[in-house]
């Protein structure tokens, strides 16, 4: 990648530290929002006692783990698209040679990333709300935020992406 903006080049460094932050923030308020989620159905649950969900007269015995499996497997399609996508988007920003224009990519990268891997907590919620399965809306509240832990913007990652050496997987 040749650089259109040597990296001591104060406009771009500026607007580095500005995509970087605004990506960090985007992640950071995505956990908070996992945090809410939790306060959600810990409220309802408390208020409800026991919740079965707001559809449980509605499913019988023979529909409710259809929906459950359902909603597992949907958390495992974001996931595997979450990986694909993120692969495939970074490949592409080796072959750019504007570091403005890779840095923008990357953005979109990032908050793509973010947003993918908070789906799983909301299919949790749903499932809960629906069905009353707290355990599972743990379960994937949890793969939610190990995976935005996973893939929250880190300095070091940005640095190596715009220098052309990309990792294949969010450290």
């Amino acid at each position: 990648m040749t650089s259109s903006a040597p990296a001591s080049d104060p406009v771009f460094l500026e607007k580095f530290r500005r995509a970087f932050k605004n990506a960090a923030i985007v992640g950071l308020a995505q956990i908070g929002g996992l945090a809410v989620y939790l306060l959600v159905a810990e409220i309802i649950r408390a208020k409800k006692r026991p919740f079965l969900g707001f559809l449980s007269p509605s499913l019988t015995a023979e529909n409710r783990p259809v929906i459950r499996y359902a909603f597992y497997a949907a958390a495992i399609a974001i996931l595997l698209l979450l990986r694909f996508v993120h692969g495939r988007r970074l490949r592409k920003i080796e072959a750019l040679d504007d570091r403005g224009e890779a840095l923008d990519r990357l953005f979109g990268i990032a908050v793509i990333d973010l947003t993918l891997a908070e789906i799983p907590a909301i299919l949790g919620l749903v499932l809960f709300l629906i069905a009353g399965y707290n355990r599972d809306f743990y379960v994937l509240l949890f793969v939610s935020l190990f995976l935005l832990f996973m893939y929250l913007p880190r300095l070091k990652n940005w640095e190596n992406i715009l220098q052309n050496r990309p990792s294949s997987c969010p450290r």
